[in-house]
């Protein structure tokens, strides 16, 4: 009987030993799990604000050039490619050209009766100058030869204005630029309305920037702004707001704002980039990237209250350098925890 009571009790105190080290060891891992959790200080400080998006290089509708035809006719060639540089009277196209045949003609047609008349009044100053003729006859060949010689120069001149040779007329270029846009190919019928090129002037030109409707509201007209492009690295631009269009592309919810930049040298037309505009400083709340959680369209961090982690939302603002990004949402010297994901599942 002894035994068994003996028995009983060593088996009692066994039991109870045995849960007091599951106890105890629950609350070593408790105590072990608190230990894992990192928790920082939230703080607000001044970040740098700035409006990311595509942009492109286009000519300034004032230094955009339409190059027409001065005379009806068909595209004969075009001696030019889009992007070339051109000087100021570098033929650019020809066009065949019906009236220039008729002009031609004209000229030399005048050419001979002006050498005709040419003769004729020398020999009658002659013959007037030891009184062989009247004064009245040679005047008239004075006036004769002085109006066949102002017709073949207005003929000439013409003909230079229109670029006219036999059958064509050569298209120069009015500026030294840059050619722009083609519109019009060899054999093509063109007359003085047609735009057969654009040219554009390399010290007009705007950065056209595709900013999301929801940013726009950051830029006015007028502002001078800095922007930094990805195609030249560590450089900042600076420019003047000139115009923000009031049309909203329904695909990509982007307008376009046009920013004359001060420093045109290194800016061609067409060329695309990403380009970054920066608009003043903003004060906003400071939380390493990690802390951010991304779930349903939003943004969550855990923030430690009386020993308790609360999910909060908050609003993204932008990314920051260090692995750190700037939110909307939390107060000054609340704990957020640094690694959520680890929370989110223990």
């Amino acid at each position: 009987m002894i035994s068994r009571v003996f028995l009983y009790m060593v088996v009692l105190a066994s039991f109870v030993l045995f849960s007091c080290n599951e106890e105890s060891k629950s609350s070593d891992n408790e105590k072990n799990t608190k230990k894992q959790i990192q928790t920082v200080e939230v703080v607000y400080q001044e970040v740098p604000d700035y409006i990311d998006a595509t942009g492109l290089v286009q000519p300034d509708k004032d230094g955009t050039v339409k190059i027409t035809s001065k005379l009806p006719g068909i595209v004969q060639s075009i001696n030019v490619q889009v992007g070339d540089y051109v000087k100021k009277g570098q033929a650019l196209a020809s066009v065949k050209a019906p009236d220039t045949t008729d002009l031609y003609s004209q000229k030399v047609a005048l050419s001979v009766q002006l050498s005709q008349a040419e003769r004729i009044y020398k020999l009658k100053k002659e013959l007037y100058e030891v009184g062989a003729i009247p004064k009245a006859e040679f005047m008239d060949a004075e006036t004769n030869y002085n109006v066949l010689k102002a017709q073949l120069k207005g003929i000439e001149e013409k003909m230079k204005l229109l670029g006219g040779t036999l059958g064509s007329s050569v298209i120069t270029s009015p500026i030294d630029g840059i050619v722009y846009q083609i519109n019009s190919h060899v054999g093509d019928s063109v007359d003085q309305t047609t735009e057969i090129l654009s040219l554009v002037n390399p010290n007009k030109i705007m950065v056209v920037a595709l900013v999301q409707d929801k940013d726009v509201f950051k830029l006015k007209e007028g502002d001078d702004v800095d922007f930094s492009i990805d195609l030249f690295q560590d450089k900042k631009f600076q420019g003047v707001v000139k115009y923000i269009s009031d049309v909203v592309d329904p695909d990509t919810k982007k307008i376009k704002v046009f920013i004359e930049p001060k420093e045109k040298e290194a800016l061609k037309i067409n060329m695309f980039f990403n380009i970054r505009i920066y608009t003043g400083k903003q004060t906003h709340a400071v939380i390493p990237q990690k802390a951010l959680i991304y779930k349903d369209g939003k943004f969550y961090v855990y923030v430690e209250e009386n020993g308790k982690l609360i999910k909060k939302e908050v609003k993204f603002i932008k990314e920051l350098e260090n692995n750190k990004v700037s939110v909307d949402g939390l107060n000054q010297g609340e704990k957020v925890v640094v690694d959520p994901m680890l929370e989110e599942h223990t």
